[in-house]
């Protein structure tokens, strides 16, 4: 088709399309329900910004992650095409604004988050604009059975219910044969075509790792290896400590995670992208979106959540074509760590049950009453009072929600996180100097066992009650310790609640989908077991080929390149 090859020349000055993406635009244009299965980087959003452009109408795209939201719509706007975000946190003034702009015709590309869409208010605006496509991205999040599981993508079959003469295009870069049929199940998708790549890499060689030294091995690493490189941790606060440590032996790095401002992310991105800084430290948040074609390596430095993660994580690296490799580094603590956390995310159901009746006694909600009503939620005195762990709750709790009984905030089990960085021996100066802040710092450093040397969740409204100050002086200080490198301090986001979304019933009585829940367990352990037998290779030959079959390609062939096929698994740092 002539018309979208001048697109595509026209705004992003490419001359011809990959096979995949032709096959998928195509499709739109035909006007099918489209699941496209493409890798981190292959280009999944000309799949629906080409055949809106060529259609002359608007695009309307849910996605769940506001970072690669914003992202886009940036990147659009560079090219002069018009496209608003809808996904972040904006007041009903600017919405009302952006809604009568769109009525007018001033958009081609609206972004959304699921929970927004789902609004009925929302939806009868969008009954009022000529949209010519809906494209759903990481669209693997609607799946009960998918790594990412998020019961706000299970009312997205609205879209069919509301508009079903409009196409649909699924988007994920990974997902397992068993997931792409609920995606199309649930979406509700019409004789969907489904459309995906090779999962095959030729070029990146995948190699795991157990050290006796994670540091130790990774500066050997740094070392052997030339060009960019990305290296994943799983938290925050162990991407600023590494990236620290780092730059104290001289390596050129910067950390990249949700919790620094965008500003600052964006010109770390950038510092990056025109390899001013040769390595990134981050959590998952980076990379979404991002296309750099030369990046020679990406190290876990902790394990990934899944194999989903870590396929699409290692997947950007060697985008260009050139070798590149793919490493992941452990150590047996962490391994042991890993497999505790996953045992305690599908707790039994007499615990979920527990977790509700305490929830409900700690908010103060008597049966038969509390729908519809949203209540403040200190997840931390949650745990404290009734002697909960904190990861069992957390997915009691989780799991609760997704029953559909409660809905809590997005901060609801961000809790801050505080670790006292500064010298042991200018800390006592410090106090001196600075009354207010002193007592605080001193408070934290009698409460919180171990705060010097690794980061701690802290209660601000518990310190702010021993002190007999207000929470808003404890949170003043915090910040300007923070500021004056006294202590790291990554602030719980906004004040977290919890909306019952039916009045109360007793616990014997809640509903819970017992057979839904054992499925679901049992596909969880399934994954578990798939990745224990990645990381410790067991029963394979070739670590390509098992992630290929994995995501259910038939008959894959050896990389010849992988730690497995070079006999170089037990290679020393």
């Amino acid at each position: 088709m002539e018309n979208i090859q001048a697109i595509l020349k026209q705004y992003w000055g490419y001359t011809q399309f990959r096979p995949q993406q032709v096959e998928v635009i195509e499709a739109v244009l035909e006007g099918k329900d489209v699941l496209t299965l493409l890798p981190t980087g292959a280009g999944k959003s000309l799949c629906f910004q080409v055949p809106t452009i060529y259609q002359k109408g608007i695009c309307v795209i849910i996605s769940p992650l506001i970072a690669l939201m914003q992202d886009q719509v940036k990147d659009l706007k560079s090219k002069k095409l018009t496209a608003v975000n809808l996904g972040g946190e904006i007041n009903a003034e600017q919405q009302e604004v952006i809604l009568n702009d769109a009525v007018a015709g001033k958009y081609q590309f609206i972004y959304l988050s699921p929970e927004k869409l789902v609004q009925k208010s929302f939806q009868n605006f969008l009954q009022a604009l000529p949209i010519t496509l809906f494209a759903i991205d990481e669209a693997h999040c609607i799946s009960q059975w998918g790594y990412d599981f998020r019961p706000s993508y299970r009312k997205l079959d609205v879209l069919k219910k509301m508009f079903p003469s409009i196409p649909v295009l699924a988007m994920t870069a990974s997902a397992i044969p068993l997931v792409q049929e609920d995606i199309v199940k649930q979406l509700v998708l019409k004789n969907a075509s489904v459309i995906s790549s090779s999962f095959l890499r030729p070029n990146l060689s995948y190699g795991v790792h157990k050290v006796a030294t994670k540091i130790h091995s990774l500066r050997k690493i740094l070392e052997n290896i030339k060009g960019t490189i990305i290296i994943y941790g799983s938290t925050r606060n162990n991407v600023s400590q590494l990236t620290k440590l780092l730059q104290d032996y001289g390596y050129p790095a910067a950390e990249y995670h949700a919790g620094m401002p965008y500003a600052i992310r964006q010109k770390v991105q950038e510092n990056w992208m025109n390899n001013t800084i040769r390595i990134v430290v981050c959590t998952s948040a980076f990379g979404m979106g991002i296309n750099k074609p030369d990046v020679r390596a990406v190290i876990h430095y902790d394990l990934p959540n899944s194999i989903e993660q870590y396929y699409q994580e290692a997947g950007r690296a060697g985008r260009d074509g050139m070798p590149a490799e793919a490493i992941l580094l452990f150590q047996q603590n962490d391994w042991d760590y890993w497999q505790m956390v996953q045992e305690k995310k599908y707790p039994p159901i007499d615990t979920i049950k527990k977790a509700y009746q305490d929830l409900a006694d700690f908010i103060q909600v008597p049966i038969g009453l509390g729908e519809k009503q949203e209540y403040p939620f200190d997840f931390e005195n949650y745990c404290s009072i009734f002697k909960w762990d904190k990861m069992i709750a957390r997915s009691a709790l989780q799991w609760i929600e997704q029953e559909g009984h409660v809905k809590f905030s997005a901060s609801s089990f961000k809790p801050s996180l505080v670790q006292v960085i500064a010298d042991r021996n200018t800390i006592e100066e410090f106090e001196q100097a600075n009354s207010n802040a002193g007592a605080v710092l001193q408070l934290i450093l009698r409460t919180y066992g171990g705060i010097l040397d690794s980061p701690q969740f802290i209660n601000e409204k518990l310190i702010a009650s021993l002190l007999q100050r207000d929470i808003e002086f404890v949170q003043k200080n915090l910040l300007f310790l923070a500021k004056v490198g006294q202590i790291s301090f990554e602030q719980k986001e906004s004040q977290p609640v919890v909306q019952f979304l039916w009045n109360r019933t007793a616990a014997a009585f809640m509903k819970i989908d017992l057979d839904n829940y054992q499925l679901r367990k049992k596909a969880f352990l399934q994954r578990v077991k798939q990745f224990t037998d990645y990381i410790w290779a067991h029963d394979m030959n070739c670590r390509s080929s098992y992630l290929a079959a994995y995501f259910g390609e038939k008959n894959p062939s050896k990389c010849k390149i992988c730690d497995l096929c070079t006999g170089s698994q037990n290679r020393t740092f």
